[in-house]
């Protein structure tokens, strides 16, 4: 039997000044019955069988725990003991309040005020889009995604027209198309949301836009797990608003 285990002690098992003797390495604490609580009421928040809790506190019968009584209740595979201060059960009159979910933690900040995806990144008309579309009349302010420094600037690569392309921490890289007009220069250090560029049609575009784009060394990453998320932002299907680029 489990008593057996546990309180072969020569003078017994019973109570002892008050506190029933058990082993020093029996798992479990002492603990005071509250008012109103029962032996039923303890075995089933602990998961210790209400014969256990009788047998190891050398009781009888469930009448004996009483408030204020002090028992012993077993802790480990068996339960753990009973929290004294238990949460008050929910009044199912209240409406529970909603759960609150916390923003998801990006990385960059969107390059234009007020974001708005064309054509997303991956497959487009067979070919690799390596970055997203965002809507941008000629014009628009486009800003630093982050602090970084300047790589590139200039419009040299084909398809791309007016380019900047920044550095950043973590090996990573943000780059900046179709732009009409280049704020900065190679060497410039940009603090995040400083201007770099005026938006545009530059290179292989049909129509004005900024092409934003998030590389990992030389390896181009989908750019929307790195942003804030939008409530509501959802890219469009992708259309012929280019030119020939599988890159633009």
């Amino acid at each position: 039997m489990l008593w057996l285990g546990l309180c072969l002690l020569p003078v017994g098992c019973g109570i002892l000044k008050g506190r029933p003797k058990h082993p020093t390495d029996a798992p479990g604490r002492w603990y005071t019955v509250e008012k109103g609580e029962t032996l039923r009421d303890i075995s089933q928040r602990t998961g210790v069988p209400e014969g256990d809790l009788l047998e190891v506190n050398g009781l009888q019968n469930a009448a004996q725990v009483v408030p204020g009584k002090l028992i012993f209740v077993l802790d480990g595979p068996a339960g753990r003991p009973p929290d004294p201060n238990p949460p008050n059960p929910p009044d199912p009159t209240l409406t529970p309040e909603p759960a609150v979910v916390p923003a998801r933690a990006s990385r960059f900040r969107w390059p234009v005020d007020t974001p708005r995806v064309t054509s997303q990144f991956g497959k487009r008309w067979g070919r690799p889009h390596e970055g997203i579309d965002l809507t941008a009349p000629i014009g628009t302010p486009v800003h630093a995604a982050d602090a970084g420094q300047v790589v590139y600037s200039g419009a040299r690569v084909r398809g791309y027209g007016n380019m900047i392309v920044l550095k950043h921490g973590d090996d990573l890289m943000t780059v900046y198309a179709h732009n009409s007009v280049l704020l900065v220069k190679v060497g410039d250090n940009v603090a995040a949301g400083q201007r770099v560029a005026l938006s545009g049609q530059s290179g292989h575009a049909t129509g004005p836009h900024l092409h934003f784009e998030v590389r990992r060394g030389q390896t181009p990453r989908d750019p929307l797990p790195y942003l804030p998320e939008i409530p509501g932002l959802r890219p469009l299907p992708p259309g012929p608003r280019e030119k020939g680029s599988p890159k633009s």
